[in-house]
């Protein structure tokens, strides 16, 4: 028998896109957060090797960094 396979935040159903109202604003937090990590900010997870923007999709589906709408 397989080992089962690694669940990734980002494809599970019950992630936390939700609560941000939609996808699209999902992907706009994460981008800007994506280019804060690029310049050097300090990532609120554990980086374990991964590249910027996916750290910066999962700080936002953990709620790791705060927003708000203008």
């Amino acid at each position: 028998m397989a080992p089962p396979a690694a669940v990734d935040p980002l494809t599970q159903n019950g992630a936390d896109a939700a609560a941000l109202g939609n996808r699209f604003l999902l992907s706009a937090i994460a981008f800007q957060r994506s280019k804060q990590l690029k310049d050097g900010a300090a990532a609120r997870i554990e980086r374990h090797g991964h590249k910027p923007t996916y750290i910066a999709v999962l700080e936002v589906l953990a709620n790791t960094i705060s927003w708000s709408r203008v």
